[in-house]
């Protein structure tokens, strides 16, 4: 039988991260397991096809329940599942929540959660084609 010091579910961009992480630099072992295929579909590589793939056999093909405020529609909730998660199937978009969200959550009583606790987390995952700032990292850092 196989050990494994971790085990990692979805192997979206979150995923597939934390696997890297842990493994950097020592010998932990890291399972990653992901439910879907890998991202060999030409749509996933080709930003101007993103809509191709939402209702595919790449995305789970998530609702919401129904939105009273929406005279209980249910709203599309496209979620990835192939290798790369929902950064696959997303047009190559990465949005950030709005800093005063993160510091409000710190003021709820969420220690480490304000804009300033979580920037170098986000840094730490980015690789910014424009080059490194006060607010966008390159190769990780």
């Amino acid at each position: 039988m196989t050990h494994y010091d971790y085990i990692v579910i979805g192997a979206g961009s979150a995923g597939c991260v934390v696997a890297n992480r842990l493994t950097e630099g020592n010998d932990t072992t890291v399972l990653l397991l992901e439910a879907g295929s890998p991202d060999i579909k030409p749509e996933i590589h080709i930003p101007g096809e993103c809509l191709s793939l939402l209702g595919s056999e790449v995305d789970w093909g998530y609702f919401s329940e129904p939105e009273p405020y929406l005279n209980d529609r249910k709203i599309f909730c496209p979620r990835g599942k192939v290798l790369g998660g929902s950064s696959s199937i997303n047009i190559m978009i990465y949005i950030r929540g709005n800093p005063h969200d993160y510091d409000h959550w710190q003021e709820l009583g969420n220690s480490g959660w304000s804009y300033q606790d979580v920037l170098p987390y986000f840094k730490k995952s980015e690789h910014q084609q424009r080059g490194a700032s006060k607010f966008h990292g390159l190769m990780g850092s």
